[in-house]
């Protein structure tokens, strides 16, 4: 029999700290993941656990029956299902934000949970497709949109368009920038490839889709520009800029990611005898430093990680403004956590031994998972140096 939340207590699905109702259903997560890697979809058990514990409405605001939990109190329960399983912790991180900024930001998902239905959105937010403005709202056409990472549980679509007029003009800013407006679609009325066949992340549903000729009422189209700040510019706002809780959610599943493989690989060297070793694994003295590298790694970057996160919602909270600073050290903070990553899970995965690669293979499936991870826009090499500038000021 499959492990359920059947077997869990309701005071542990429905408590107020939400880590604990993470920590509840990891269990289940974890039970269900060879099955995820089988398929290549989020597994019916795994998504039903999280929907009873409420993980995807854990961001939206208590007043429309979601948890109102801060950026950083969110990511933490990313980092204990992506621990249980990095497939279920990345497609839980993209679709618990974009659920939550479906609830921002359209009048008719807020409408869905006033209406006292729980809606559950995927989406990507780089404009790939164009719109052009009709009666009540807008005619939609895209190409195959990838990376709808979430897709398995979501019941809603959406991404952004490009504004043309009917002869496929652009319309323009001021600044000469395309006019912009993110949207949101009902996942039955939305064409789903199903092409996400790779080595890594591969139960997290990131197929691509789209639409041609869609109409989409007004009610699901939203004019999110204000919420990207202009690169070195300062953020005015009550909470985090877009762009820094897009790309912080990858953190959180590198973090998840390196506590499974620290704690897999210690696991597996234990009193593990190997050829020409005069002691077991675990008291050999190179393992032994080198376990000890990697854990200071692991905590010295989640440290720093979730300390730029708490400064900037501090600032926020005191002036509403988020400074260039600040979201840099964001970026930085979250691609330098991917790049301690992939140190840890190599050190794992070496150490690890045949139990690395032999299936089924936690360990194996974490260093896929975050090998994958590593490659995401988000966290690429080229964050470093977009984020260099204000940082190497504040030195100055």
């Amino acid at each position: 029999m499959s492990l359920t939340t059947e077997s869990i207590g309701l005071v542990a699905l429905n408590s107020p700290d939400y880590a604990e109702r993470a920590r509840a259903v990891a269990p289940v997560v974890a039970a269900h993941s060879a099955e995820g890697e089988e398929t290549g979809a989020m597994p019916p058990a795994t998504i039903e656990a999280l929907k009873d514990a409420g993980l995807f409405w854990m961001f939206v605001e208590p007043a429309l029956g979601g948890g109102g939990l801060e950026p950083d109190v969110g990511l933490e329960v990313i980092e204990i299902i992506s621990e249980a399983d990095g497939s279920t912790g990345w497609a839980l991180m993209a679709s618990s934000m974009s659920t939550w900024f479906s609830s921002l930001d359209f009048p008719g998902m807020r409408r869905q949970y006033q209406a006292g239905r729980q809606p559950i959105s995927c989406s990507t937010i780089n404009p790939l497709g164009t719109a052009v403005p009709v009666e009540g709202g807008l005619l939609v056409t895209t190409p195959p949109i990838p990376f709808g990472s979430g897709m398995d549980a979501a019941d809603w679509v959406g991404t952004s368009v490009r504004i043309v007029n009917a002869e496929g003009t652009p319309e323009l800013l001021e600044n000469g920038g395309p006019v912009i407006r993110g949207i949101r679609v009902p996942k039955a009325d939305t064409t789903i490839y199903g092409d996400w066949d790779v080595m890594g992340m591969v139960a997290t549903g990131s197929y691509s889709y789209g639409w041609k000729d869609r109409f989409v009422p007004n009610e699901f189209v939203a004019d999110t520009a204000g919420l990207l700040p202009k690169p070195g510019d300062d953020y005015h706002g009550t909470g985090l800029d877009r762009v820094s809780v897009g790309a912080m959610g990858h953190g959180a599943v590198a973090a998840g990611l390196m506590r499974r493989a620290l704690t897999e690989v210690a696991s597996i060297v234990e009193g593990k005898k190997r050829m020409a070793y005069s002691v077991p694994v675990d008291q050999y003295p190179v393992f032994r430093k080198a376990f000890a590298e990697a854990d200071a790694k692991f905590w010295a970057a989640r440290d720093y990680f979730y300390r730029v996160i708490r400064d900037g919602l501090a600032s926020t909270a005191s002036s509403q403004t988020l400074s260039a600073e600040q979201m840099a050290r964001i970026r930085q903070a979250t691609t330098h956590l991917h790049s301690v990553a992939t140190d840890v899970l190599l050190f794992a995965s070496l150490w690890g031994g045949t139990q690395t690669v032999r299936n089924p293979s936690f360990l194996g499936r974490t260093m896929r998972d975050t090998i994958v991870a590593r490659n995401h826009a988000y966290v690429d090499v080229v964050t470093l140096d977009n984020a260099a500038g204000p940082i190497i000021a504040s030195w100055r």
